[in-house]
C-alpha cells in the first residue's frame, strides 16, 4: 500500500495505466498505487518517490497479512540479519504463512526457526510467483551497505520496514537453533580431533570473512594460536574456503597444533562447534553474527567498519577496532585498495586479541553443563 510518482523530468508524461517495472504496478499521470514493498523498493530505487499520505500509512499498519514473502539473501551475515524482523512480523501476524527466500549456502542458518514457515532457495523461476502470490513482499537487500551509515543493519531493517525495534537487546540478535544431535555430533567430531569438551577450553576462530578486506593477517592468527596452545587452550579453526585449506596443509602449520576443521565441516556444523565453545574470536562475518547470536564470549575483529554500528545488540562481546586514515572506509563487498592483508586489519595485534580472549574467559566463564549438550 505505497502511492508512487514518476518525475516527468526523468520519466516524462506517461500514459494511462502504464507499467514501467512491474505489471502489477501501472501509472497514470505519473502516479501509481504499488501495493507491496519489494515493488516500490525497486521503483524508488530507478527514481520514482514514495508519496504514500499518512492515512494510507496508518492503513497498512492496521492491515492483515495472511502470506508474507522475506527475501534474506546475501551472504550469511546479512541474511540472519533479516531474523530479528522475521520474528517480530510472527509475533504481529501469528496465523500469517513467512516464506524465507535465500541462497542455498545460508538456508542451514533458517533451519529450524519457529518464526518462519519454509525457506526457499532463491530461484528466478519460482521467485516471481512467490511474489505474486504474497499479500506483503519484504526485500532487504543492500541495507548493510546502504546510506545510512549510523545505523546497525538490524536497526535499518526495521525502520526500512516499519516495524518498531524491539525493546530487548536479545530480540534484536538472530534466533538460532542448536539441536541436541547436532551437539553431540560436533562433540564427538571435536573429541576425534583431540579435544573434549568436558575437560578443555576450547577457542574457536573464524578464519575469514566473505571479502578479504575484512581478514585478520594469517600470521597473527598463528602467533595467537601457538600462545593459546602453550597455555591449555585446544584452538579450533573455522571456514569454508578452498584456498585456507591448502595453505593449512604445509609442514609449518601442521606443526602449530590447531584442530583445523577449515572446509571440512558444514555451516551446521560449525555452528554446533561454536556453541560448544568457551570463546570466539574472528573479524566481521556470518560466523561472528552466529556466535554472539548463541551468546558465546566473542572478540570481533574489525576494520573497514567501525563497530559502533555493528555492535550495539551483542552482549559478552568485545570489539577490537582502530582509527587509522583511510578507516572505516565501509567497503562490503571490494578488496582494499592498499592491497592485502588491509591496513586496518594489521594493526590488531595478536597480544591485544589475547588479552581479550583471557578477559571474556574471567568475565563470563562457561561452565561445563551450560555448554554441553542435553543428555
Amino acid at each position: 500500500m505505497y502511492l508512487l510518482y514518476a518525475p516527468e523530468d526523468k520519466f516524462h508524461k506517461i500514459p494511462p495505466k502504464t507499467p514501467l517495472i512491474s505489471e502489477e504496478v501501472l501509472f497514470t499521470n505519473n502516479i501509481a498505487y504499488c501495493p507491496k514493498f519489494f515493488w516500490k523498493k525497486f521503483h524508488v530505487m530507478q527514481g520514482c518517490r514514495d508519496i504514500t499520505p499518512g492515512w494510507m500509512v496508518r492503513m497498512r499498519h492496521r492491515r492483515e497479512l495472511n502470506n508474507i514473502l522475506v527475501i534474506a539473501t546475501g551472504g550469511i551475515g546479512d541474511s540472519m540479519w533479516c531474523m530479528p524482523f522475521a520474528k517480530a512480523l510472527r509475533e504481529k501476524y501469528p496465523r500469517a504463512v513467512i516464506l524465507i527466500v535465500c541462497t542455498e549456502r545460508v538456508m542451514p542458518a533458517w533451519q529450524g526457526a519457529p518464526y518462519a514457515n519454509m525457506c526457499v532457495k532463491d530461484e528466478f523461476w519460482n521467485l516471481q510467483n512467490l511474489i505474486r502470490s504474497a499479500d506483503e513482499v519484504y526485500d532487504f537487500g543492500g541495507v548493510a551497505t546502504g546510506k545510512e551509515k549510523r545505523l546497525d543493519p538490524v536497526e535499518m531493517i526495521f525502520k526500512v520496514g516499519e516495524l518498531p525495534l524491539p525493546k530487548d537487546k536479545k530480540d534484536c540478535r538472530p534466533m538460532l537453533v542448536v539441536t541436541i544431535d547436532e551437539g553431540k555430533r560436533a562433540e564427538a567430531l571435536l573429541k576425534r580431533e583431540g579435544a573434549d569438551t568436558k575437560t578443555d577450553k576450547i577457542i574457536s576462530i573464524g578464519l575469514e570473512s566473505s571479502t578479504s578486506n575484512r581478514n585478520w593477517v594469517f600470521e597473527y592468527v598463528k602467533e595467537l594460536t601457538k600462545k593459546l596452545i602453550a597455555d591449555g587452550f585446544k584452538v579450533v579453526w573455522l571456514g569454508e574456503s578452498t584456498d585456507y585449506e591448502t595453505r593449512f596443509l604445509d609442514s609449518e602449520t601442521n606443526d602449530i597444533g590447531a584442530i583445523n576443521l577449515v572446509h571440512r565441516t558444514t555451516l551446521r556444523e560449525s555452528i554446533a562447534i561454536i556453541a560448544l565453545s568457551d570463546v570466539f574470536v574472528g573479524p566481521a562475518s556470518g560466523l561472528m553474527i552466529i556466535a554472539t547470536s548463541l551468546e558465546i564470549p566473542t572478540v570481533g575483529l574489525f576494520g573497514a567498519f567501525n563497530p559502533k554500528v555493528r555492535d550495539k545488540f551483542y552482549t559478552k562481546f568485545i570489539p577490537l577496532w582502530h582509527k587509522i586514515d583511510c578507516a572505516p572506509c565501509n567497503e562490503h563487498w571490494t578488496e582494499c585498495h592498499l592491497g592485502h592483508p588491509a591496513p586496518c586489519m594489521k594493526v590488531i595485534s595478536p597480544g591485544e586479541v589475547y588479552e581479550a580472549i583471557i578477559k571474556l574467559k574471567q568475565k563470563w566463564p562457561r561452565l561445563t553443563i551450560a555448554k554441553l549438550p542435553i543428555e
